[in-house]
């Protein structure tokens, strides 16, 4: 009989950017990040990005691993792997490593996997 391990624990937030919160610029942070707001500009880790329900990023986000259950509007680079929730939107040009959509997640972007460079 085989046992599946459980998916390991994300880890700890670096960054919390709360509902009702906005900002325009550029981030780059080191570990999980988590957007509830509004954000506009560009967004860089080398870890997990989290887009809540409310969360909304309009520009471009370059990750490691991005979990979107709000919506993206721009470019989005996972470079290993992007999870889209039954709420989650992405709007524009999709560049990932693996692709995990559960039912009602939507895509309208240009798709290029593997982390072929997008032009």
């Amino acid at each position: 009989m085989f046992r599946r391990k459980p998916p390991p624990a994300p880890p700890p937030l670096a960054a919390v950017m709360g509902a009702g919160a906005r900002y325009s610029g550029d981030l780059t942070f080191e570990g999980r990040v988590r957007v509830d707001g509004h954000f506009t500009g560009r967004i860089y880790t080398e870890d997990l990005l989290e887009v809540g329900v409310e969360g909304v990023i309009e520009g471009e986000a370059d990750v490691a691993r991005a979990v979107i259950a709000g919506r993206v509007q721009g470019r989005l680079r996972a470079r290993e792997h992007l999870r889209l929730t039954r709420t989650g939107r992405i709007d524009g040009a999709l560049d990932a490593g693996l692709i995990e959509v559960e039912p009602g997640g939507r895509i309208d972007a240009q798709v290029k996997l593997r982390g072929e460079e997008l032009p």
